[in-house]
């Protein structure tokens, strides 16, 4: 069963993808900032991380995505990045990058449950 490590700050969110994470067979473990994820992360050697951007502070994911990066233990972990930057910065356009947002894919919330479990089933495919 492989495991996926949730980091959001928004508990309603971190609550609802767990149960429909779980019942498509995964098993979730859970960070409410990007210093607990970090720590999580070194210690239950996740398959997979789901990342917020916008936590403590508005760009917080990305230092935690470039602190994972930059770690032996992590730095291989499939990453997908969740943004609701768009929504409120209009003309704040990204996109995966190897220094600045070394993440796999990144993408906008909302994001439906069904669309989260696709990207997580293609990133884990390439292992």
């Amino acid at each position: 069963m492989a495991k996926i490590l949730l980091i959001d700050d928004d508990p309603d969110f971190v609550d609802i993808h767990t149960a429909f994470l779980e019942k498509n067979g995964y098993e979730v473990i859970s960070a409410y900032d990007g210093k607990q994820g970090f720590q999580k992360a070194k210690v239950e050697k996740p398959d997979l991380i789901v990342l917020d951007v916008m936590m403590t502070d508005r760009t917080e994911g990305f230092y935690t995505a470039r602190q994972l990066r930059g770690d032996e233990d992590t730095k291989s972990i499939p990453l997908i990045l969740l943004t609701a930057i768009h929504q409120e910065e209009k003309a704040f356009h990204f996109a995966p990058d190897e220094v600045w947002l070394p993440v796999d894919v990144f993408l906008d919330k909302p994001v439906r449950p069904e669309r989260l479990l696709e990207e997580i089933k293609r990133r884990l495919k390439k292992e």
